[in-house]
């Protein structure tokens, strides 16, 4: 997670495939929702919000290959 001014970028914490995509522009989250689910190594695991907030950018797509500290979802506190 990176921290610039009120926005808050959210990392790929490891490579794998985005299985699904659980927020769209606009909503508002908690900290610890789940965001979107990454699958590596067959296990699907869920990718949690670090902080509340606004979602105003998701970055990747269902399907789409990520590599571990890619940017997934930008929220604004």
């Amino acid at each position: 997670m990176a921290v610039q001014g009120a926005q808050v970028d959210v990392a790929a914490p490891w490579p794998g495939v985005v299985q699904e995509v659980m927020v769209a522009v606009g909503d508002s989250v908690q900290e610890e929702d789940d965001l979107l689910a990454l699958e590596s190594m067959k296990m699907i695991t869920p990718v949690p919000a670090p902080a509340p907030g606004r979602v105003v950018a998701i970055h990747v797509n269902v399907g789409d290959v990520v590599t571990a500290g890619a940017r997934l979802v930008t929220l604004e506190r």
